[in-house]
């Protein structure tokens, strides 16, 4: 995988951290390599860390969002984790719905909600 994210696993959970601002090509080499990874491994859980971007537009939120139901869809629960600030107010002020996201501000909190 580029540099530009890294899968690490700690315990049972796989973190995946997105170090760059996200485009086409980050977020579907994202994509194939974290659902190879789950489905490689027993995991409880992933925790997708965006704490190192520092914009997201819909496009991207919601190709995010499709890799979680994804990863839910295989039986493992996936968490946010980091969202700074300002990306939250723009997706409120855009009124993405935000109901469908599951959101921590640590990897630890993360830990603790995936079951790691």
């Amino acid at each position: 995988m580029s540099q530009s994210v890294s899968i690490s696993q700690i315990q049972d959970v796989l973190i995946a951290t997105i170090q760059v601002d996200l485009s086409v090509m980050v977020v579907n080499e994202f994509r194939t390599q974290l659902l190879e990874r789950v489905s490689q491994h027993t995991i409880q859980g992933v925790l997708i860390d965006l704490s190192e971007v520092k914009t997201l537009d819909r496009m991207d939120i919601d190709a995010l969002v499709d890799v979680v139901a994804t990863v839910n869809v295989m039986g493992r629960r996936c968490v946010f984790v980091g969202i700074r600030p300002g990306i939250a107010m723009a997706l409120v002020n855009i009124n993405y719905d935000t109901d469908q996201l599951t959101c921590v501000r640590s990897i630890d909190d993360g830990l603790a909600v995936v079951g790691g």
